[in-house]
């Protein structure tokens, strides 16, 4: 090694314009790509000002070795002193600054802690978030797995979202996120700017494989890595470096905005202590260089073509489209490409088209006689002189990288289609923002992280001769369908459709209502037609049988619940994230045109109350809908939510209307045999959990769950007690009477606290099987309408059974609560563990 020998000094930047999200990746507010390059600093024993940084000479040197290094960005995990944006204001460096809080208990607990949570990230994002330096703020930072467990995904996840809104509202021009890891990575929040995780993966097959999941997990969110590093101990200087050069490659190619390398220096100082096991630096405690600091000197920040880049034909329909065609043709006439053509097929337009043709000599303008979308495509084909043509629509605006990346897609000759994901851009109104968070825009249908059943048209590149295998597109589609026609007959053949990330294009949705519900009147006619060439791939009541799983009306991680997600057995997985299953909930089936047809048949049979009712699940079902997307699309105040609740009230009616009319003109009809999808719901848990309270262990010797659960099971045993553990999907660590009506469960956690000191929390868990309500249901309404024939003896035997249920039930559940206070306590005294009361 050789010791680090920076220039003396290096001229001050000014940083200029503010970093902002724009779709997948990040960028200066004028405009310019910005791709975060960083390295992590710190944190370190305090200094003799009693901050957790070094001395002021030895950090001015350390920035400064960081930026001729070719850094860009420095991760910190304390909020920096005046001294440290003092040297990173003159060094042009930006930071990401992480807001240290109680992490490691539970915090959902105790109302004053979530209060000093709350208060300590409003102070911090306040004071420093005029800083221009600062390009992102996170709210936490790898919150441990079984901790999340126990106090629940989602109630995590709403606290999480809290802090982000909290430093938000102080630091409105700065980036909000929050890092998690592959261990909790069901933990993503919806209100994010970018999603932030910490990954150390030590293979570039398995790390390209993550990164993959994780951009899915992001939907249209930049993704950036803020933690990815090598341990020198335990691997060598020379794996670091190989390491650092095909992770920072997968970066690039896999679409992420950017990532954070662990860490600059091997001093490291955490929980009150010296870390010396581990050794990640790229320099060592004395700032001797590492062989990995000469390959970062030479890392480029911008992703190149393939050796033989293929000639790709980027094709253009537009039918009357003036308003948004200009701009996508600015975009075209962009891209950082070096073998494109640009063809604009016009279907019968007005001659305002041509006319703006006109001003780009870099676009090829074809003019056919009005045939519609899928005769536009084929003429388009026809006259491309690539090998691959590229299709977007003249309202989408290319990102200058989106031939780029899918043109690493082909490099497998068995990839007939690829494509990116379809956002869309910044909203000019409310209208515009409301009708962009409104459900049925179009959505990629992905098979597994990577590989695709359907890429919409608006984002679609396929081999010319794999299109001309299957005769190209099918001219009965004239406005919508084709797409999904098309990528339904290349799979056919044999061929795979990728997905890729990075290769993103703006997409303007409907800019008013009206025309909003006219495109999912034309979605609605196009799955009619589709029905008829591919009656397999429906459902008994016409809706689209998928094989994968549908992105796009909600965000990924929507539904961390039990079942859903894989925490290994007893929440100890190293890798947990929701896992694919179908996003269809049993309110749905009171959306569309069925709700309508039961209120009109209860209408018809004059039964007003059940009329009522199912409007009132109709209204429902839309506001759950609603809910989930203005959460994803940051809608707030009563009007707009009001207006996306009404969107999302009519969207299914029009939709499911304009295909049944489609239907009975066209006599489609779904298959008797459809093609049932590879993706199937998970099982749900067949019980509902009730907590009678928690109990809390401690102690001085570092005693943990484990002790305690081994414990637990000996005394289960001794007591003749049939019980199980978890099999990694469920929310208890042991069960008791499992196969009964109603059992017993516990759930334990540890927390860690300093000096080795531990607490153990065991929650206290009466499960009861979910048959047993709807039996009481059942039979409540039974009971409801015998009297209403006129009965009335029932009611004296209702009220009967209500003060028996009123009565009897809290003294069965102080009797359950009290004997496993006992066995809990059996265990806790066996494992030397002493009670906190």
């Amino acid at each position: 090694m050789t010791s680090a020998t920076p220039p003396a000094t290096l001229p001050p930047v000014n940083h200029g314009p503010r970093v902002v999200a724009a779709g997948k990746f990040l960028q200066l507010a004028d405009g310019t790509p910005h791709f975060v390059r960083g390295v992590s600093y710190g944190p370190f024993k305090p200094n003799s000002r009693g901050e957790p940084f070094p001395e002021d000479d030895r950090l001015a040197a350390d920035l400064l070795h960081i930026a001729a290094l070719g850094f860009n960005t420095v991760r910190l995990y304390e909020p920096p002193t005046a001294v440290v944006l003092r040297e990173v204001e003159a060094l042009g460096l930006r930071l990401i600054v992480g807001i240290p809080w109680s992490e490691h208990v539970d915090f959902l607990a105790s109302r004053s802690l979530r209060r000093e949570i709350e208060a300590q990230v409003a102070a911090i994002s306040a004071r420093l978030g005029n800083h221009a330096c600062i390009t992102a703020f996170l709210v936490g930072n790898e919150i441990e797995k079984t901790l999340v467990r126990w106090m629940k995904p989602q109630r995590v996840r709403a606290f999480i979202e809290k802090l982000i809104l909290i430093a938000r509202r102080n630091a409105p021009q700065t980036l909000i996120s929050y890092a998690t890891y592959p261990s909790t990575g069901y933990l993503v929040p919806r209100n994010a700017d970018f999603i932030a995780v910490n990954v150390y993966l030590e293979s570039a097959a398995a790390f390209s494989a993550c990164l993959a999941q994780w951009q899915n997990l992001a939907g249209n969110q930049p993704l950036i890595i803020t933690e990815f590093g090598l341990d020198v101990a335990a691997h060598g200087p020379e794996r670091q470096v190989e390491v650092m050069r095909w992770q920072h490659n997968c970066l690039l190619g896999g679409g992420c905005a950017g990532g954070v390398w662990f860490a600059y220096t091997d001093e490291w100082h955490r929980g009150g202590k010296e870390i010396t096991d581990w050794q990640f630096g790229l320099v060592d405690r004395e700032r001797k260089e590492r062989p990995a600091c000469a390959l970062q000197r030479e890392l480029s920040l911008t992703w190149q073509p393939p050796a033989t880049p293929p000639r790709i034909s980027v094709v253009v329909c537009t039918r009357n489209g003036a308003a948004t065609l200009g701009p996508c043709l600015d975009s075209l006439v962009a891209l950082r490409y070096p073998d494109f053509e640009i063809l604009l097929i016009d279907d019968g337009s007005r001659p305002q088209i041509a006319e703006i043709a006109k001003g780009y000599p870099q676009v090829r303008y074809q003019f056919q006689e009005h045939a519609g979308l899928s005769a536009a495509r084929n003429h388009g084909a026809r006259i491309a002189t690539g090998s691959i043509i590229a299709y977007t629509d003249d309202d989408c605006i290319a990102h200058p990288d989106w031939l780029l990346h899918l043109s690493h897609a082909f490099a497998d000759d068995t990839v007939a289609a690829a494509g990116g994901p379809n956002i869309p851009p910044p909203p000019r109104n409310r209208i515009e923002h409301v009708v962009a968070a409104a459900p049925g825009a179009p959505a990629h249908v992905l098979l597994n992280d990577t590989e695709a059943e359907h890429l919409p048209g608006c984002n679609l590149a396929i081999r010319k001769d794999a299109l001309d295998l299957i005769g190209g597109f099918r001219v009965e589609f004239k406005t919508a369908g084709d797409d999904v026609d098309v990528c339904w007959r290349l799979r056919e053949t044999g061929r795979r459709l990728l997905f890729v990330p990075g290769a993103m294009v703006w997409h303007h949705r409907r800019f008013t209502i009206r025309a909003y519900l006219t495109q999912q009147f034309g979605y609605g006619c196009a799955e009619a037609l589709l029905m008829k060439e591919h009656p397999e791939r429906f459902g008994f009541l016409g809706g689209a049988r998928w094989r994968g799983g549908i992105y796009g009306d909600q965000h990924p991680a929507d539904h961390p619940v039990e079942g859903s997600i894989f925490h290994g057995p007893l929440g100890l997985g190293a890798f947990q994230v929701i896992y694919s299953s179908s996003s269809f909930r049993w309110w749905e089936w009171f959306t569309g045109l069925l709700w309508l047809a039961l209120l009109l048949l209860a209408l018809i049979c004059q039964q007003p109350w059940l009329a009522l009712g199912l409007l009132g699940f109709a209204c429902g079902s839309a506001w759950q809908v609603s809910a989930r997307n203005a959460a994803s699309a940051s809608i707030r105040g009563v009007p707009d939510r009001l207006l996306l609740w009404w969107l999302s009230f009519l969207q299914p009616v029009v939709r499911e209307w304009a295909r049944l009319r489609g239907m009975l003109k066209l006599g489609a009809r779904p298959s008797r045999h459809p093609m049932l999808p590879d993706i199937m719901p998970p099982t749900r848990p067949h019980k509902i959990t009730l907590s009678l309270g928690t109990l809390c262990f401690w102690s001085e010797t570092g005693i943990t769950r484990d002790a305690w659960l081994q414990e637990l099971r000996k005394v289960l045993r001794s007591a003749h007690i049939i019980f199980r553990e978890d099999d990694g999907w469920r929310w208890f660590d042991i069960e008791a009477w499992p196969w009964s009506e109603i059992s017993r469960a516990f759930l334990s956690v540890t927390e860690f606290h300093a000096d080795g000191r531990c607490l153990t929390r065991v929650k206290l868990l009466l499960r009861i099987r979910r048959s047993l309500g709807w039996n009481l249901l059942l039979w409540l309404i039974v009971t409801a309408i015998l009297m209403a024939a006129g009965l009335h003896m029932l009611l004296v035997l209702g009220l009967v059974a209500v003060v028996a249920i009123v009565l009897l039930v809290p003294l069965g559940a102080w009797i359950i609560r009290r004997e496993m206070c006992k066995l809990a306590r059996s265990a806790a005294t066996s494992a030397g563990l002493i009670e906190m009361r």
